[in-house]
């Protein structure tokens, strides 16, 4: 190194001493926990999960915990939105209140009647004030009937989660002990669908008023999925009840290359209720099995009604008897269920409203009974494609070769038993509130 270029290290150094005090001061902001904080990466996972009630408690809570787990990475600001007819499960609750404290906005509207001790909790946590940040809202009745009726509408709304936005799930089950340790459930994640989130927020927030639209009745159709929401006024004809209406587009021959069984499309129900208020959809099963469908129903024997299981099992003449099957089992016989079927769904592989490749699911809340889609504020749930359809395919034989019971008899009962009988189906409205005949000790619903 020259003497030369040793002075400009030298030269430099003492220019910048001269000119600093010139310069602007910038101060250095120290790194703290809170601004090295990771983003978070989680994301919501769209599709169908199903709890097992029979199965591990992970198998059991998976609902929940799916649920629960997306309550957990909404971050402050965000807002979650939930209904659910019951409510009784302490983790759920700790969940929302956590959420709340740090900055979530948390709405809920929960029928839950009598008041289970965790819904008291929330709505002395984030009160019940609707014009706040956060409450716990109930109505009379229904939300938007003045008639006997439930808010019986099952689904919650994440506007952000981890890195997901525009979170909406549809679910058969509420965050309830009964619907998750001894009853078979469903619940739809729908992700960035902004469509159906716009439109189950319209829903809550059409439901909030607590005055009767007692034909509220409207549809959105978004991509695979169509959801349909209730109440609906009852007017002449079989469009009252959609599952009806698509009974009567369901044809049993024709199917193409691939779909239905043996040439024959298929048609499976899974039920909670069934009263004989919806004698018409059992009437109509019968015509398809005796048509030549394959038709398979899964029933509570306990909350259906007798002329309804009369009616399915009325022997065809080309094709015997319908395969009717009991999930509502009492093995010990001391009048309480150890498990029972919870979902609310149709399934249909074959010929649907013209199309010979159909592979369709109807999902939702609502049970077939006479306030399910009249009254009540209910979601009912499409979804094409052969995806779903194989899950729920799967789920339902699962259950049926394990933890049913065939049914050949339908029950024998005077009239005025079989008035007593319609009438516990349709006791709580013919929902699911937890009678000694229904659920274990650990619930705390009563009946309405």
């Amino acid at each position: 190194m020259t003497r030369k270029t040793r002075l400009i290290p030298v030269l430099v150094a003492v220019a910048l001493s001269l000119v600093a005090p010139l310069l602007p001061v910038t101060a250095v902001t120290p790194v703290t926990e809170a601004s090295a904080k990771v983003e978070d990466r989680f994301t919501v996972k769209p599709g169908v999960i199903f709890n097992d009630p029979t199965g591990t408690r992970a198998q059991q809570l998976r609902i929940v915990t799916h649920v629960e787990r997306v309550i957990d990475h909404a971050p402050p600001g965000s807002t979650i939105r939930m209904a659910q007819y019951l409510f009784d499960l302490d983790s759920s609750t700790d969940k929302l209140i956590a959420a709340h404290k740090r900055g979530v906005n948390v709405h809920l509207i929960i029928d839950d009647f009598p008041l289970s001790p965790q819904t008291q909790r929330i709505r002395k946590a984030l009160g019940t004030n609707k014009k706040a940040r956060s409450y716990v809202a109930r109505c009379a009745n229904s939300c938007m009937s003045s008639k006997p009726s439930v808010m019986h509408a099952k689904f919650f709304l994440f506007s952000k989660s981890g890195a997901s936005t525009k979170i909406s799930m549809i679910s058969a089950a509420n965050l309830y002990t009964g619907n998750t340790f001894v009853s078979w459930n469903n619940i739809h994640t729908l992700v960035g669908d902004k469509t159906m989130y716009a439109s189950l927020s319209r829903y809550f927030d059409d439901m909030l008023p607590d005055k009767d639209r007692p034909n509220y009745y409207r549809t959105t159709t978004s991509k695979q999925y169509k959801a349909y929401f209730y109440p609906r006024t009852a007017v002449p004809g079989s469009a009252d009840v959609p599952l009806l209406d698509v009974l009567n587009h369901v044809r049993c021959t024709g199917v193409a290359k691939g779909f239905g069984s043996k040439g024959r499309t298929v048609v499976r129900i899974a039920q909670w209720g069934w009263s004989a208020a919806r004698l018409d959809v059992a009437r109509r099963l019968w015509t398809l099995h005796d048509q030549g469908c394959v038709v398979q129903v899964i029933q509570n024997s306990f909350k259906t009604g007798p002329r309804v299981t009369q009616t399915l099992l009325k022997p065809s003449r080309r094709h015997g008897v319908m395969r009717v099957y009991n999930a509502g089992i009492d093995s010990n016989g001391n009048g309480k269920r150890d498990l029972y079927m919870h979902h609310k769904v149709l399934t249909v592989n074959g010929v649907w409203f013209g199309h010979k490749d159909a592979r369709v699911v109807y999902t939702g809340s609502a049970n077939l009974t006479g306030p399910g889609l009249l009254a009540n504020n209910e979601i009912l749930l499409r979804i094409i494609g052969s995806g779903t359809y194989n899950s729920y395919a799967k789920n339902l034989a699962y259950i049926r070769d394990n933890w049913t019971k065939r049914v050949t008899k339908a029950p024998a009962l005077s009239a005025a038993r079989e008035a007593a009988r319609e009438a516990q189906v349709n006791s709580g409205l013919g929902l699911e509130s937890a009678t000694t005949t229904e659920e274990p000790a650990l619930s705390m619903r009563a009946d309405r």
